[in-house]
């Protein structure tokens, strides 16, 4: 039912910003670091290397008829990103120690509508939510010992396609109605901190 209603939600949201009697369009960028805190593997994890990497994002932005100063706005996105490890794992205390690295690469498309909080002033923050699909390699590889200290080498790999979950949370800033600068954080299958231009096309 939860995923109905937030299904429901964006496409009335998207359908409302498109149908605006005068739209306006952008594209932009974003760049920023992609991994996974410490404090949360640690929570799972009893030993691990920091996990952490980067992430680039192309987008396709649309707004209602106020344009830069519209409540709600659209994003389209196409995301590369990337987070490694390399050093020592044990999931369990008892566990044999494992060396190896591991790395996830995600190819990501995803639709996300942002809520903007005063936005009629030129820094306003925004939060928003999103969904979408993405392709994720898995790879890693190890050595570990088994009982009688013999040293054997592992590895994984796996190709996967997996829903995107988008939660920003940001603050942008509104140049000349025209270019928007935004610093942003959240979580798109893996926590995230960035910031992003966009060229707004006036009609």
């Amino acid at each position: 039912m939860k995923k109905i209603v937030f299904l429901s939600f964006l496409i009335i949201s998207f359908i409302s910003l498109f149908g605006s009697d005068n739209p306006s369009s952008g594209v932009g960028i974003r760049f920023g670091s992609f991994g996974i805190p410490n404090q949360l593997l640690d929570m799972f994890i009893y030993e691990h290397p920091k996990v952490q990497g980067s992430a680039f994002s192309f987008e396709v932005r649309s707004y209602g008829n106020k344009g830069l100063k519209s409540v709600f706005s659209g994003v389209y996105s196409f995301e590369y990103s990337k987070m490694s490890g390399e050093g020592t794992w044990r999931i369990d205390q008892t566990d044999r120690p494992l060396v190896g690295s591991g790395e996830m690469t995600q190819f990501s498309v995803c639709a996300t509508i942002l809520l903007n909080m005063f936005p009629s002033f030129p820094v306003h923050p925004y939060v928003g939510a999103g969904i979408g699909l993405s392709k994720v390699q898995i790879w890693a590889e190890g050595i570990y010992e088994d009982e009688v200290g013999t040293q054997i080498k592992d590895s994984f790999v796996t190709n996967k396609i997996i829903p995107v979950g988008h939660i920003p949370v940001g603050i942008a800033i509104n140049i000349r109605d025209q270019v928007e600068i935004r610093l942003e954080t959240g979580f798109k299958n893996g926590f995230y901190f960035s910031g992003g231009v966009t060229y707004i096309f006036i009609k």
